[in-house]
């Protein structure tokens, strides 16, 4: 995962100390960025079920990418205020419709964005380049 920006320096609601919304965006070109991921949301997130969603959503949200399509990819999470936050991954992918459940790559796969569905509100946005598939979540 290569670091483009990371706002480090918050409280413990996440929030950095100069006030404004921690932050963090990285290109990625496989799944190895996803522990460094998860330790980003852990120094940003109380231990509670909202950073277990966190990290469920950003797992599923770039291992879709890199799993259904090609680069450049990138990832933004902004811990929005004290109650939300937002992930976008950015690919170069069609933006075909992703339908909830299905997959594919066969019939034990497709699960990632019912998990997605329960925990947060999500959607997809066509870019010029691809599409990006975000997710808010709530942080209360």
């Amino acid at each position: 995962m290569t670091m483009v920006e990371a706002n480090e320096r918050t409280d413990v609601a996440g929030r950095r100390v100069d006030g404004r919304p921690a932050s963090l965006v990285a290109a990625f070109r496989d799944a190895s960025c996803l522990p460094g991921l998860r330790a980003w949301l852990r120094e940003q997130l109380a231990p509670t079920d909202t950073l277990l969603d966190a990290e469920l959503v950003c797992t599923e949200l770039v291992t879709n990418a890199v799993e259904h399509a090609g680069g450049p990819r990138r990832l933004r999470v902004t811990v929005l205020d004290r109650v939300r936050m937002r992930i976008e991954v950015d690919d170069a992918g069609a933006g075909d419709p992703l339908t909830v459940g299905e997959s594919r790559l066969g019939t034990h796969r497709g699960r990632g964005l019912t998990i997605v569905n329960a925990v947060s509100r999500w959607g997809v946005r066509r870019t010029r380049t691809g599409k990006t598939v975000w997710a808010t979540l709530e942080l209360a």
